[in-house]
């Protein structure tokens, strides 16, 4: 039985699982985590997307090897810029 219920070429492997070296947080330790310098503090984000376009999203993530909160931050943040971009300069 497939892991997954959308169809990926036989070709590409799925990437492979890494352990969790860190334990387990739970409780209030999860608001005590310090950020070390350099790395990235992610939040929680929840929202709604039409379902083929989160498959779509997901497998493309899969496809290229990174997390779907990695693509989701590649897409805001282009997105952004795009905006930007477009707005006139004083």
């Amino acid at each position: 039985m497939p892991r997954h219920e959308f169809e990926t070429p036989d070709d590409v492997p799925e990437p492979p699982l890494t352990p969790n070296t860190g334990g387990v947080n739970v409780g209030a330790a999860l608001g005590r985590r310090k950020v070390r310098q350099g790395e990235i503090d992610w939040k929680s984000f929840s929202s709604y997307l039409p379902e083929d376009l989160q498959r779509r999203f997901r497998a493309e993530c899969m496809m290229a090897g990174i997390e779907v909160r990695q693509g989701l931050d590649q897409a805001v943040r282009a997105w952004l810029e795009s905006r930007q971009a477009s707005k006139p300069t004083d």
